[in-house]
């Protein structure tokens, strides 16, 4: 039977606590949002965000910025340097993250590139939600 106890506290060292479950779960979302910059396509944000979520139409605006200019933005990862569960539902979540934009540039359709200007960590309260498609993040605002 010590091999059982064994078994149980390697599965609990492997496995993620709750909040590196929702740091994963928001990688997860920032991975299509990164794709969304990089193919210059905000429908792709629908993967992303709640329909009508001011940060999906914010980040649509700036795709579109960049497209009318002949660019995209590569390498627009938020890197999630902290995550801690605030409040969890069956089908809302809120978290406080502090994330960082990774280097990223413009590409231009001349095929030059510009760097953005580098990100200094922030820190959001993020509020997901349980969609039919999946989670989705609601809300981001500064804290």
């Amino acid at each position: 039977m010590d091999w059982l106890w064994v078994l149980i506290v390697a599965v609990r060292a492997v496995s993620p606590v709750p909040d590196d479950h929702w740091a994963a779960r928001l990688a997860e979302l920032d991975r299509v949002r990164e794709r969304a910059f990089a193919a210059a396509d905000p429908s792709l944000l629908d993967q992303v965000y709640v329909e009508g979520s001011p940060a999906s139409e914010s980040d649509a605006r700036l795709i579109g910025a960049y497209r009318r200019r002949d660019g995209r933005v590569v390498g627009a990862e938020l890197r999630v340097l902290s995550c801690r569960v605030l409040r969890v539902g069956s089908d809302r979540v809120r978290l406080e993250v502090v994330d960082q934009l990774a280097p990223a540039r413009v590409e231009w359709g001349d095929g030059t590139s510009t760097d953005l200007p580098r990100d200094r960590p922030s820190r959001r309260e993020i509020a997901l939600v349980r969609t039919a498609r999946g989670w989705r993040i609601a809300e981001s605002r500064l804290r």
